[in-house]
């Protein structure tokens, strides 16, 4: 899938060295998951996440700069068996303030409603208020709010963005 600046294809093993560099705790400060602390640790999360693309449960794609091909981070629709699909998304710091989860995420809401799904749900941490601008963007309303520990072990306090296409 395209968009104006980006390129997301599915996620592969070639993402593996980008993951391992970017997926740092900087960048999954408000985030559930925690970074890999091996290599063999991102490649067997990702071979989960090409197994996911097959069985159709998840679709996992990384985000490339069209004109460069550089890596800029990860959006996925997860749950698809669901009713209502969650939206996710990381990039690196280096490409933070360039719009590009917003970017990414708009293809990948786009691409959900083409697979025929009528709402999504995006959570994000509070305190993280770049990430909470995307599901704004998209008029989102909070339909939900909670508290639970991340893989870090540090505490999010969580709202439930509900997306409508």
């Amino acid at each position: 899938m395209e968009t104006e600046r980006l390129i997301l294809r599915p996620v592969s093993h070639s993402d593996i060295n980008d993951i391992f560099k970017y997926f740092d705790s900087k960048v999954t400060k408000y985030m559930y998951p925690r970074p890999s602390k091996t290599i063999e640790e991102v490649r067997t999360i990702v071979d989960s996440m090409i197994l996911q693309r097959e069985s159709k449960t998840d679709y996992i794609y990384s985000i490339l700069k069209k004109s460069t091909n550089e890596f800029i981070g990860l959006v996925g629709l997860h749950n698809l068996k669901n009713v209502t699909p969650e939206v996710g998304l990381w990039t690196k710091l280096e490409s933070h303030g360039n719009h590009y989860g917003r970017e990414a995420a708009s293809r990948v809401i786009q691409y959900a409603k083409e697979l025929g799904y009528k709402k999504l749900v995006y959570p994000v941490d509070k305190r993280n208020i770049a990430s909470k601008k995307i599901p704004l963007f998209f008029n989102a309303k909070v339909i939900k709010e909670e508290i639970k520990k991340n893989r870090s072990g540090d505490t999010l306090d969580i709202e439930v963005y509900e997306i409508v296409l």
